[in-house]
């Protein structure tokens, strides 16, 4: 075993699922998704046993220290991985999610380090499907950075009934505010009773030819009774692969008991890179929790690309099955069993 594994698995170790001592604590914590899927890409339908449908998979370390008058010293160490084989999502990071650590209090939170970008986070929250699983046309149809490193960030307090704002600034793999990888960001969110609104935008530079790619999301929602509808938006431009267009999408989503969901939506891709590369999908998604912590998902999707298009039916943090050729529509179902500790 590589000794960097072992240097993880022996922080796992001595956390265990939880230590506390007077004030402050580190807990364990993680994710296991697997799912199969059965799908046609444009050569017949074949199934796959894989893994991270709805959630990628992850095992992390989540610590505070309290340091009195309400602020508290936080950290967060967290590595990706694939269940279907026990590799490591990236076996060249020992914590290839997040790795960083911060201080909060009623003033708001700073962190330091590799982080979640609010485009990432603004996104799970423009649609039905929280933006996962082959059923999300946002997802498949999106591109943005995920996360960055040598990133500092602000995340305010809420105010004004319900407005919190995140500001992020990253310094790059080699340092400087216009090196590959430095970046700028900011999210601006709204939640008050049954409305929502939420937006995300963020450029970073390439780390292949220092280009400036931009990308953001938008998104609003209204909740009626049970049922809960949402208008999602995302833009592309990124010069380093070339890519510029929007993508619309509308959704809803019904909970017919504390553990059944049932969410409904279609998604549309305009490209304006390339004309007629245009693609829309329709989908639905089914969930059920056996407990807090476990639940079941199900999820049908049909993806139609035009002229040579190349989307395919993706995952939280999977590729999906690949197109037999360009232009290829893509169909499938996709049945998964997620457990959380």
């Amino acid at each position: 075993m590589k000794p960097r594994r072992l240097v993880v698995l022996g922080l796992f170790a001595l956390a265990g699922p939880r230590v506390a001592h007077a004030q402050s604590s580190v807990a364990l914590y993680g994710i296991v998704d697997e799912f199969i899927q059965v799908a046609n890409t444009g050569d017949g339908y074949k199934a796959a046993l894989q893994s991270s449908g709805q959630w990628a998979s992850r095992i992390g370390l989540r610590g505070t220290e309290d340091i009195g008058n309400g602020n508290a010293i936080n950290f967060v160490l967290e590595d990706g991985f694939t269940p279907s084989t026990g590799a490591s999502a990236d076996p060249a990071s020992i914590f290839s999610r997040q790795a960083w650590v911060g201080a909060s209090g009623r003033w708001g939170e700073v962190r330091f380090g590799r982080q979640n970008s609010p485009v990432f986070i603004t996104l799970g929250r423009t649609d039905a499907f929280a933006a996962v699983t082959q059923a999300s046309g946002l997802d498949n149809f999106s591109t943005y950075t995920i996360r960055t490193s040598n990133t500092a960030s602000y995340i305010s307090p809420l105010f004004g009934g319900g407005f919190q704002v995140s500001l992020y600034g990253g310094l790059g793999t080699s340092g400087g505010f216009r090196q590959p990888g430095s970046n700028y960001q900011y999210s601006v969110t709204y939640d008050h009773g049954p409305f929502a609104a939420h937006y995300a935008s963020q450029a970073v530079w390439s780390t292949t030819n220092g280009a400036l790619d931009r990308s953001s999301t938008a998104a609003a929602s209204y909740a009626i009774g049970a049922a809960t509808v949402y208008l999602g938006y995302h833009s592309v431009d990124w010069p380093d692969i070339a890519a510029k267009y929007r993508v619309y999408s509308l959704s809803a989503k019904y909970a017919f008991s504390p553990a059944g969901t049932l969410a409904l939506g279609a998604a549309y891709l305009r490209d304006r890179t390339t004309k007629d590369n245009d693609a829309e999908q329709i989908s639905a998604l089914y969930n059920y929790f056996l407990s807090k912590r476990t639940n079941l998902y199900a999820a049908v999707s049909f993806l139609r690309n035009r002229n040579t298009s190349n989307r395919t039916l993706v995952g939280a943090a999977n590729a999906g099955p690949t197109l037999a050729y360009p232009g290829a529509d893509a169909r499938g179902i996709q049945i998964g069993l997620v457990q959380k500790f």
